[in-house]
């Protein structure tokens, strides 16, 4: 049922309820993700300050707006308020209430209510600690699959295994398709890297992410998922090694990056050139833009080991970032990638 089916009244009910719900989940998320890393209890013991450790009473507690009214800093020390808080709750609230609005009063919501939450723990861990851990990570696969088990949207597909025939809908098929192809191309890729470096070019939290979403959203989305992640971590992850090579006054690492840098740009001053207009050219193009980007990788893989503080970054964000696209956008997205082909 959607929401749409209700008076405008009662709209703003369920959204005024959905939207505090998130908040309060949200809080508790916060909760979880510090206390998996501290090695505490979820549940006990009560809410403190992590400067001072004196107790928070429930009216300094109230999601986002303790955080405003106290400006930021615990009532008893003063001291700062992590911007984590307040930033996980209300986004926690926004994908609460998105995706009440786009499925509506449906067994369906649920269920992303209960992935989003498992996604939003793992960005925060994986952020602070580089850390997934297994007891949020791996429940979410079978999860997954459940989930499209019982998908009534999808068309069943018979299938006959020794004479027995069974009906399974389309979207299992491809979600547990999909879950395979998230754990192996993960381990592939971190085969290579240690491999070239010595070490997993992923983390196997990595892999249980990419398996849960391939579960969840089927082998069609999970590529879309991991192409979204690799650009995600381009755009945000470059800046951030470069920041760190020039703090760590690394002028040779800086010189290979740019180089690396310069090769993305050679089909594109090709183009403007009007080198790519016959075979040929494209081709020469193509192959010297490679190069280029060979010699720029090599030379920063070679001294991986020495930056590693500064250039290894959680990948875990990025798979969670393309994992709500599909979530809010999945059909529409997945069409047009597959209208590029």
């Amino acid at each position: 049922m959607q929401i749409s089916d209700f008076s405008p009244f009662i709209q703003g009910y369920m959204i005024f309820v959905v939207t505090v719900f998130g908040l309060i989940v949200g809080s508790f998320l916060n909760v979880v993700a510090l206390r998996l890393l501290s090695g505490e209890s979820i549940i006990f013991p009560n809410s403190k300050c992590t400067k001072c450790s004196t107790a928070i009473k429930w009216y300094d507690n109230i999601p986002v707006f303790s955080y405003i009214l106290l400006g930021g800093k615990c009532r008893n020390c003063k001291e700062k308020i992590s911007i984590q808080y307040p930033v996980t709750e209300a986004v926690t609230a926004m994908i609460f209430l998105g995706v009440f609005l786009k499925s509506g009063i449906d067994i369906k919501t649920v269920f992303l209510w209960i992935l989003s939450s498992t996604l939003i723990v793992m960005t925060i861990t994986d952020i602070r600690e580089k850390l997934i851990f297994d007891i949020i990570s791996i429940p979410i696969i079978p999860l997954g699959l459940i989930y499209n088990f019982i998908n009534t949207d999808s068309n069943p597909v018979p299938l006959e295994f020794f004479g027995i025939t069974l009906s399974l809908n389309e979207m299992f098929i491809s979600a547990f398709f999909g879950c395979i192809l998230g754990a192996v191309v993960f381990e592939v890729f971190s085969g290579i890297g240690t491999l070239l470096v010595g070490q997993r070019a992923f983390g196997e939290g990595d892999t249980i992410i990419a398996a849960a979403l391939g579960a969840w959203f089927g082998w069609q989305s999970l590529i879309v998922i991991v192409v979204l992640s690799f650009l995600f971590q381009l755009i945000f992850g470059i800046p951030v090694i470069i920041y760190g090579m020039f703090k760590q006054k690394d002028h040779k690492s800086l010189g290979y990056m740019g180089i690396l840098i310069f090769s993305i740009a050679i089909p594109y001053l090709g183009k403007i050139l009007n080198l790519t207009q016959n075979m040929a050219g494209a081709l020469t193009v193509s192959f010297l833009s490679f190069l280029i980007a060979g010699i720029g990788a090599a030379g920063l893989l070679k001294d991986l080991k020495k930056r590693q503080n500064f250039t290894f970054l959680p990948f875990g964000p990025a798979l969670v970032f393309g994992g709500f696209v599909i979530v809010f956008w999945g059909e529409k997205v997945v069409n047009y990638c597959i209208g590029l082909f």
